[in-house]
């Protein structure tokens, strides 16, 4: 049979990441090739030349929406133009992974995912640590009833990072904790409150605490921050009977007690390389009369960024904010798409 093509569209910092795991997956005798990389720099093409040898380079993608070659694509360009390009080959009848967030707009998400149903395409969101091993191991831990009745989660996402005059801290950092909140609890908030501010010079949001209330009564507090000198990607859940610590990075796992902590046994895993595993396998399942459980879906990737508004929101008015998923078959998605700017230019996020 022959290999499944992929393209990625981006080939910034995280485009090359994936770059570089499809390539070697390929070598590894997976099923899958690189069909192409599309970026509008040169010079970053340069840059992947240079390190991954000859391949199909490209600075604009319309061409390929129609080669009948291609089966899907990874979507790695800036956050603006996820909804564009993704909608652009879903309906042209590719599948498709797009990096967080899914879109900037939760309407456009949520389009997303009805589009990918219309057409029959696989949506899925680059929620990487829905394949993190350590995130598997602490959400069962919370089954297994070690820590007792759970009282709450903790997040927090920081590191230091230049002044961006053009991104802000929640939609930059945020998805993870709100996806791993619901991997974990199962639920979506249904209250969000927000608050934060930014301190250099022409910067936009650098640090965020986020607090949302689910409707089990199991609430979630989330720090943001591109201030603190410590880059941290923690989870804590804090129970009756105990608490539970995870480094998502290094997929370590503290149990701890009053009697003392201990490590939990975690494998750690390459999880860019289980997503990208995962997405073919959807693709591989898409025709086929059984389902195939699509663990980083779409309207997964479309929930987070209803969250990430609700969040803005908050802060923006100094509220509480209430959370409502709508139906995806909603035709007030479609009623309320608003017009979209020129076909962006495609660089590497």
């Amino acid at each position: 049979m022959s290999p499944t093509n992929i393209a990625v569209i981006g080939a910034g910092y995280w485009g090359k990441k994936v770059i570089s795991e499809i390539l070697g997956l390929a070598r590894d005798g997976f099923n899958l090739n690189l069909y192409s990389v599309v970026d509008s720099s040169q010079a970053a093409l340069e840059l992947c030349r240079k390190e991954y040898g000859q391949l199909d380079y490209r600075t604009d993608y319309q061409d390929l929406l129609t080669d009948s070659k291609l089966s899907c694509v990874h979507i790695a360009s800036p956050n603006h133009t996820h909804f564009k390009v993704a909608s652009d080959f879903i309906r042209n009848g590719k599948h498709v992974l797009v990096e967080k967030p899914l879109s900037l707009k939760s309407v456009e998400a949520f389009e997303l995912v009805r589009l990918a149903k219309e057409y029959g395409r696989v949506l899925c969101t680059g929620h990487v640590h829905r394949f993190n091993n350590g995130v598997r191991a602490l959400r069962r831990l919370m089954t297994s009833g070690v820590l007792g009745d759970v009282y709450y989660l903790r997040f927090r996402w920081t590191g230091l990072l230049a002044s961006q005059p053009n991104r802000e801290v929640i939609t930059d950092l945020g998805p993870h904790p709100f996806d791993i909140c619901n991997n974990l609890l199962d639920t979506w908030p249904r209250k969000i409150s927000c608050r934060g501010r930014g301190f250099r010079t022409n910067a936009g949001y650098e640090m965020a605490d986020i607090y949302a209330e689910h409707p089990n009564g199991l609430d979630a507090s989330i720090e943001l921050s591109w201030l603190d000198l410590e880059k941290r990607r923690d989870v804590s859940v804090i129970g009756s009977d105990g608490a539970a610590r995870l480094d998502c990075l290094g997929q370590r796992l503290i149990l701890q007690r009053t009697d003392g902590a201990e490590p939990v046994l975690v494998l750690p895993n390459n999880t860019l390389k289980e997503e990208i595993i995962h997405f073919m396998s959807c693709v591989e399942h898409s025709s086929s009369p059984e389902v195939y459980p699509n663990m980083a879906s779409g309207e997964l990737g479309a929930g987070v960024v209803r969250l990430l508004e609700a969040s803005k929101r908050s802060l923006e008015e100094d509220r509480a904010v209430r959370v409502e998923m709508p139906r995806v078959e909603d035709q007030l998605i479609r009623e309320r798409l608003y017009d979209l700017s020129p076909e962006p230019r495609i660089r590497g996020s």
